[in-house]
């Protein structure tokens, strides 16, 4: 069984060209004229021909006009064949059972079994059917077949599992079970809103229909989303994902022993911080776990791993070696509310550079070139083998940075980074990658830096070794990135001490300033906590805590999105599924060129045309 495509649809209006003969034929239909003669035998002499044969002719000459016509039309279209292989006795059927762990209320996967084995029983007999179960991972539990128990027996031995909703990912692996063939994907869920994230791949084509069977949300869940340590005070958030508001009793666990207790009145559907006036200890596991018997199982617990995590040092380089003075705002930066913990800031003059590297006993600091006054050879020797041993420096290219004596810096930079061009204008910063390290941490607050005005700018080349970051609202280079064969080099093009921008004075300036250094960093500290399913398979596959092949210590967490039941209608998510649909058509376009390329049936329409017309072009000679 075959279906037939088009790879330029468009071209087919112009099989309207082909009624044109026939409204032709239609029009100009001239009958002979009558004559009166005194003697017929004076009229010439002539071969008779018969009205019947003539008519004939006329319409077999029309017949191959209009199939010209359309032949030429159906051509430039560009149609193939999509095969469609028949199975053992029609079309197939994929149940998706969704196994999220926001199918985990009470009685609620049970009830998505039963549903799910309702599906398989009506499909009809000689169809075959398969199963695929899916969370942010896809499965296909049992092969397509005709024999319904293989399937049942699939779905009775599901169990729900930890892991968020990605309904991509589970359309997507159904469609590919169905393949080129015709069939339909039932999709049992619980229809949660969160579900339909921009992570995951997958598309469905127009030729599959897709069902879903709602499974019931539980009326209300509870959820610890958050836990923190603070130097007073231990603080949890928890979510009440239902309609109404909540009495909540939640626990404080140190190595599985219960530290405090509390309760609190969570109004419905937000987010309240809970206070435990108890100081965590720098060494063990703690979890807070609130008591709910309406929701999800999973979230019922937050971990937190107690590790002193180890400073970062930054070396800040000014002309006198007091950043106090000369870097305020980014020497404050560094030493808000919980930034003392997170770096250690080593201030030197730049002319005694080189001494203080050699004296970082620690792994290599990120360096912060603030100014090059001062800046000797020995210093930009001690820069180039920072950089060999993995370490990160960031070119602050403001006022007090002197292009040509950077020039010397031919093995981090490997070209002069910093051109001696000054720009006075109003900028705006752009992101020009969205998913760098720097700016993907940021998150929703990416936007804000669009927010800052820049009055001066220095112009930045970024050469061949460059990567442009981030650009000024002109299109100049903002923020580059060198590539080195160890270690880190950024490039800013303005300065960070308020005095050709007014940066130091919005709330973004100290993530971003963070979130750089971090970067240059290399983020070299040791990830505590993963979600269920992002680290090794083996290890990081239920909440708690665990330890990984090389015997870390980590805490694991579920996706606190998936915490949130809210629902969307069967409607809403028909329409979700029709967006899919039609992205299928922009994922797959060289696909399709690459099946009606391996066919070539337009060239057969040409070679018929031309036999049409070389057929109507010898009939109407003769007729003439």
């Amino acid at each position: 069984m075959f279906g037939m495509a088009f790879l330029m649809p468009a071209f087919l209006a112009g099989l309207v060209a082909a009624a044109l003969p026939v409204l032709l034929h239609l029009l100009k239909r001239d009958a002979a004229a009558r004559r009166n003669f005194s003697a017929v035998f004076l009229i010439k002499r002539t071969p008779v021909e018969q009205t019947g044969q003539r008519r004939l002719r006329e319409l077999i000459l029309l017949a191959l006009r209009v199939t010209a016509l359309a032949l030429l039309a159906l051509a430039f279209a560009r149609p193939y064949l999509t095969g469609v292989v028949a199975g053992t006795g029609g079309g197939l059927t994929v149940v998706a059972i969704d196994r999220s762990f926001s199918m985990s209320g009470p009685g609620q996967f049970d009830r998505a079994r039963e549903l799910a084995s309702d599906a398989v029983r009506a499909v009809r007999l000689g169809e075959r059917v398969a199963v695929v179960v899916f969370d942010e991972t896809a499965v296909l539990l049992s092969e397509p077949s005709p024999e319904r128990q293989q399937a049942l027996a699939a779905i009775e031995g599901l169990s729900v599992g930890w892991r968020a909703t990605r309904y991509r990912v589970g359309l997507g692996r159904a469609a590919e079970v169905i393949g080129a063939q015709t069939g339909r994907i039932v999709v049992v869920t619980d229809l949660q809103r969160s579900g339909w994230v921009a992570g995951g791949q997958g598309v469905v084509p127009d030729r599959i229909a897709v069902e879903v069977t709602a499974v019931e949300s539980p009326v209300g869940n509870l959820a610890v989303t958050a836990v923190k340590s603070g130097a007073l005070d231990t603080r949890a958030s928890i979510l009440n994902g239902g309609a109404t508001a909540r009495l909540a009793t939640l626990r404080l666990l140190v190595d599985g022993a219960e530290v405090d207790r509390t309760m609190v009145t969570v109004p419905a559907g937000v987010s309240s911080e809970v206070v435990f006036p108890v100081v965590l200890p720098q060494h063990g596991e703690a979890s807070v776990v609130v008591e709910d018997g309406e929701g999800y199982e999973a979230d019922d617990a937050r971990h937190l791993l107690l590790v002193p995590q180890e400073a970062l040092k930054v070396v800040l380089v000014t002309s006198s070696g007091d950043s106090s003075t000369e870097a305020f705002y980014l020497d404050q930066a560094l030493r808000v509310a919980g930034a003392v913990n997170q770096f250690e800031i080593v201030q030197t003059a730049a002319v005694r550079l080189s001494l203080t590297l050699a004296q970082v006993d620690a792994s290599p600091p990120a360096v912060l070139l603030l100014t090059s006054r001062g800046l000797d050879r020995r210093g930009l020797a001690a820069l180039e083998a920072h950089t060999r041993a993995g370490g990160g420096v960031l070119i602050v290219a403001g006022p007090d940075m002197e292009p040509v004596t950077l020039s010397g810096l031919g093995g981090v930079g490997k070209s002069v980074p910093v051109n001696d061009v000054e720009r006075p204008m109003d900028q705006r910063l752009v992101p020009a990658d969205g998913r760098h390290p720097i700016f993907k941490a940021l998150g929703q607050r990416l936007g804000n830096l669009a927010q800052v005005r820049y009055g001066r700018i220095r112009v930045l080349d970024a050469g061949q070794d460059g990567r442009v970051l981030a650009r000024f609202s002109d299109g100049g280079a903002a923020l580059v990135e060198y590539g080195l064969k160890s270690g880190r080099l950024l490039v800013f093009g303005s300065d960070l001490d308020d005095a050709w921008n007014d940066f130091p004075r919005h709330p973004m300036f100290v993530p971003f300033v963070h979130e750089m250094l971090k970067y240059l960093s290399g983020n070299r500290r040791e990830q505590r906590e993963w979600l269920v399913g992002d680290g090794p398979a083996a290890s990081v596959s239920l909440p708690g805590f665990t330890a990984l092949a090389d015997s870390q210590r980590v805490a694991i967490n579920v996706d606190r999105a998936e915490s949130d039941p809210a629902r969307m209608s069967v409607e809403e998510f028909g329409a979700r599924v029709a967006q899919l649909r039609g992205a299928v058509n922009a994922a797959t376009p060289e696909a399709s060129d690459d099946q009606e390329r391996g066919q070539g049936y337009w060239r057969y329409g040409l070679g018929l045309m031309a036999l049409a017309l070389a057929a109507e072009s010898l009939l109407g000679s003769r007729m003439d």
